[in-house]
């Protein structure tokens, strides 16, 4: 549940019904997530059905980010019927106006109605508008043939883009499920020397760091663990 004052929440209520997309679209947003003052008032319940209310009537308007949250909720199928092809009319309306997490969204829903290569393209097309995680999905695409060709040297290309990018335009989890993947090629293409699997225990330890990345501890428990192996040198 986000926090803001009432005066502030007052305000944008305001704007919103005077018309505003940008506060619509903000109010949507708190109805969404729920919202309180930091004395722990409620200012309004989460409430999808009132978010969608004020999220159309920004998207309407042609709020690129109005219009992404409706593709988002549409595609989801939380609390809602899925509907698909009114979640793509919205995210095409939002990334033509260059919001990448629409076109993000967008590869998304084509991948889960099983058309990869359209999957694909967005995924590619989200990433040159600058959302970093796409590439995480990109070098996936790559490392199975999904949508593309399988090619190992573009796979691990994307994976690292991620890691080396600014840490501010990608999530965490997408930094370590990364380095996980690129771990689990270089496995594939062989072991190879002593030096790559030290490689390769470093990039699953980081990815595992709050020992909350199952795949990751995995791999670890296969090819061993620092703590372990220090553990039995020690014998």
């Amino acid at each position: 549940m986000e926090i803001i004052t009432r005066k502030h929440w007052s305000s944008l209520n305001s704007c919103a019904e005077n018309g505003d997309p940008e506060a619509q679209w903000e109010v949507g947003y708190f109805h969404q997530s729920g919202v309180r003052e930091k004395s722990g008032n409620v200012l309004a319940a989460s409430s999808l059905a009132t978010a969608m209310k004020w999220y159309q009537a920004s998207a309407a308007q042609g709020n690129a980010r109005a219009q992404c949250a409706l593709s988002t909720i549409l595609s989801s199928g939380e609390e809602i019927d899925r509907d698909f092809p009114l979640a793509i009319d919205w995210a095409k309306k939002a990334a033509a106006q260059g919001d990448s997490s629409a076109a993000f969204n967008l590869a998304t829903i084509y991948r889960d109605m099983g058309k990869p290569k359209l999957a694909y393209r967005w995924y590619q097309r989200a990433g040159t508008m600058g959302e970093t995680d796409a590439f995480l999905q990109i070098g996936l695409c790559h490392f199975f043939g999904f949508g593309t060709k399988q090619d190992f040297d573009s796979a691990l290309a994307a994976f690292e883009h991620i890691i080396t990018c600014d840490p501010a335009t990608s999530c965490q989890r997408s930094k370590e499920n990364a380095r996980y993947w690129i771990s689990v090629l270089r496995l594939v293409r062989g072991p190879g020397t002593k030096k790559t699997i030290e490689q390769v225990r470093s990039l699953l330890e980081i990815a595992n760091a709050d020992e909350d990345h199952e795949q990751a501890n995995e791999l670890l428990n296969l090819i061993g663990k620092s703590r372990y192996l220090t553990t039995l040198s020690n014998c």
